[in-house]
């Protein structure tokens, strides 16, 4: 599959959140859930790229969650977010560090050749 393909394909997150408006995401499709009990459960039934957990989740679900994702979850990437406005970057920046750190850094060398290339015309 081609770069192209990789990055068109919408990128699923679960995020746990209080908050009842569905946070927005650029190329990510966003499910919530109220707690850590509902998102164990949904991790259950479908694959998710990341879990997203507000900082604001009391510490002993944070540790629940992770010691779960651990074991039955290994490949999922968890973040903690501060703030709604604060989720996106975590979500995006969790992924790309952990999963793809080849194709990031492909982009930016492919970013720099552009300008470069443009500077010389």
């Amino acid at each position: 599959m081609g770069k192209k393909g990789f990055i068109m394909r919408h990128l699923k997150t679960l995020v746990v959140t209080k908050n009842t408006t569905k946070p927005k995401i650029l190329n990510w499709q966003v499910s919530t859930v109220p707690d850590v009990e509902t998102a164990i459960e949904k991790l259950h039934q479908q694959t998710y790229k990341v879990l997203a957990i507000s900082k604001d989740t009391k510490e002993i679900e944070k540790t629940k969650l992770q010691k779960i994702i651990t074991v039955l979850f290994p490949e999922a990437i968890i973040v903690e977010y501060k703030d709604e406005t604060a989720l996106s970057e975590s979500v995006k920046q969790g992924y790309w560090s952990k999963n793809k750190p080849e194709i990031q850094r492909n982009y930016l060398d492919n970013s720099f050749e552009m300008e470069l290339a443009a500077s010389l015309n």
